[in-house]
């Protein structure tokens, strides 16, 4: 259907064979997942959580279901703007549920992890459609992936106003790297290979202690160089992966797993940093949505999704100044280098752009 990511083109299977009918041009990474659900034998029920915030008759119907966070985050974008005349229901995995603004009717939840939609929802059709008969009039909405941030107001999502400018160099600086443990800042063409290879060949779990290693050094070096230029300094890790320890002069906030309730505690952290780091994908955008900048990671094979991981609300120069984005084999000295640029000159650039 032409929602979401097929919003140009529709994506249609054969329904024996799971053929693709037509020809799609670079889809996929949107066609092998739905072939795979299809073909799922989950005979399992997942239930349908209903909060019914209002009473409604005529509303649009908002699926915010993937299996990719930031797809999940950028669609409930859509939920911040609802046509006259309707109301709104937003569809979505039960951890992102915080997120869903206020003026929404209802939420339908559902009760399993982001990382589990795409392995199918059992009798999931039989629940929607029981549920769409309580309404007169039931609309499919466009899903729109690519929003212009600059115009969606944020706070309805996050809960939380992001890191005020003018307190940029009162506050006592703060800055938090955000990891993953199935994406890594390695500084290593051996490394990069050889985690490709690990995920290609699905043996990512085995070895991924290797990688773990070499970023935790990563990250220790970094924070060595930018405590000498910063004796105040508060730094942290956050992410999902509790892999491994840091010392205990880094704030760990690292998570197993994303429960609702929990996230207003981590994101209020970020919105009281200054600048957040992380590599491509590492669940950047909530973190960039609120700190005031960031220092983004990209390796290379994510060229084609530069702009799908950070979020500056700022116009002009001030956008690039505090968003910066650095090749995969940048070193620790280079990531500290950025920083501590932006901190010593961000007098006289905020200053330059209020003349």
């Amino acid at each position: 259907m032409r929602t979401g990511h097929t919003i140009d083109q529709s994506v249609c299977l054969q329904k024996e064979t799971l053929k693709v009918l037509g020809n799609p041009a670079n889809m996929d990474w949107l066609i092998q997942p739905l072939q795979a659900c299809v073909q799922s034998k989950n005979e399992g029920q997942v239930s349908l959580n209903r909060e019914k915030r209002k009473s409604s008759d005529k509303v649009i119907l908002l699926n915010c279901l993937d299996d990719c966070f930031g797809h999940v985050f950028t669609k409930l974008w859509n939920a911040c703007f609802i046509p006259e005349g309707y109301d709104l229901i937003v569809v979505i995995p039960q951890q992102c549920a915080w997120m869903v603004p206020q003026e929404v009717a209802e939420i339908w939840a559902v009760p399993v992890t982001v990382s589990q939609i795409g392995k199918g929802l059992g009798k999931f059709d039989d629940q929607i459609k029981r549920a769409l008969e309580d309404f007169s009039e039931v609309l499919l909405h466009p899903g729109y992936v690519h929003l212009d941030h600059l115009k969606v107001p944020l706070e309805k999502v996050l809960k939380l106003k992001r890191f005020s400018l003018p307190d940029f160099l009162v506050k006592t600086p703060r800055i938090g790297i955000v990891l993953r443990e199935d994406r890594f800042w390695l500084n290593s063409r051996f490394l990069e290979f050889l985690f490709l290879v690990c995920k290609k060949t699905g043996t990512l779990e085995k070895y991924k202690f290797i990688f773990l290693r070499r970023q935790r050094r990563l990250v220790l070096q970094l924070n060595q160089v930018l405590e000498k230029h910063f004796p105040d300094l508060e730094f942290y890790v956050s992410g999902l992966g509790t892999s491994g320890d840091y010392p205990a002069y880094i704030q760990d906030l690292r998570v197993d797993e994303i429960i609702s309730e929990n996230e207003l505690s981590r994101n209020q952290i970020y919105a009281e940093t200054q600048l957040v780091i992380g590599v491509h994908g590492s669940h950047l955008l909530v973190p960039t949505g609120l700190a005031a900048g960031y220092v983004n990671i990209n390796p290379r094979y994510k060229t084609a999704h530069w702009v799908e991981d950070t979020i500056l609300p700022y116009t002009g120069r001030m956008q690039h100044f505090l968003g910066r984005k650095l090749d995969q084999f940048s070193s620790p000295q280079l990531v500290a280098h950025h920083i501590i640029r932006i901190f010593d000159d961000f007098e006289y650039v905020q200053k330059r752009l209020n003349e």
